[in-house]
């Protein structure tokens, strides 16, 4: 009884634990897009996060973080002079708390899974690092139940082409641009030929003024 009642414990733990991973959103996208990403950070331990690093995939460019006031932002780059990771640090998170970190990025133009893996560090110096495979079995602690107090699965992004979804329309937007010239030019025209209506309503009665003075002398 006594070991069912711990292993029962270790699970709830699990399950607790299981949403309350560092996760980034969206889990999809569209090809070539700048996309905004939300990093979601829970503080699930009794210590405060103090620090997140997050590996930028390759593939994806122009990464660019919002500020974060209270929080040291880097951004560090590879040999190529890529974005290689982004590093927040200097600010916390209680326990028991979560905070959002953003950032915008240019994504692929060809279809792919980008894998973000994340590096939470705590006050007490430890880091939990969430760069296993989510198709890996998870580590389980001493009573067989998955234990993620030091590692966890990454988070993923699909890269999808949406124009070739069934009941997308490739040529929408040019038929959009058609529609708004077509109503611009009838404008015009309704426009061009209320003032001409205009003119000759005035031409008309100036005539007629000059006539009935003719007739009066």
């Amino acid at each position: 009884m006594a070991f069912q009642r711990y292993w029962l414990g270790g699970l709830l733990l699990w399950t607790l634990n299981a949403g309350a991973h560092v996760v980034v959103t969206p889990a999809e996208a569209g090809i070539g897009k700048f996309q905004r990403f939300m990093v979601g950070v829970p503080a699930e331990r009794s210590a405060p996060t103090s620090g997140v690093r997050l590996l930028i995939p390759a593939g994806v460019e122009s990464v660019l973080p919002n500020v974060k006031p209270g929080w040291q932002i880097e951004v560090k780059k590879n040999a190529q002079g890529a974005a290689a990771e982004i590093e927040w640090s200097g600010g916390t998170i209680p326990a028991g708390q979560r905070d959002d970190f953003v950032f915008s990025a240019k994504l692929p133009a060809n279809e792919t899974i980008l894998a973000w893996k994340a590096y939470q560090r705590y006050g007490d110096g430890s880091i939990v690092a969430w760069d296993r495979d989510p198709k890996a079995p998870p580590l389980k602690n001493e009573a067989g139940a998955p234990d993620f107090s030091k590692a966890g699965p990454w988070s993923r992004t699909r890269i999808v082409d949406d124009l070739k979804r069934p009941g997308a329309d490739p040529d929408l937007g040019v038929w959009i641009s058609a529609i708004a010239l077509f109503v611009a030019l009838a404008a015009l025209l309704l426009a061009w030929t209320l003032r001409k209506g205009l003119r000759q309503e005035r031409a008309a009665a100036a005539s007629d003024k000059a006539a009935r003075s003719s007739r009066r002398y």
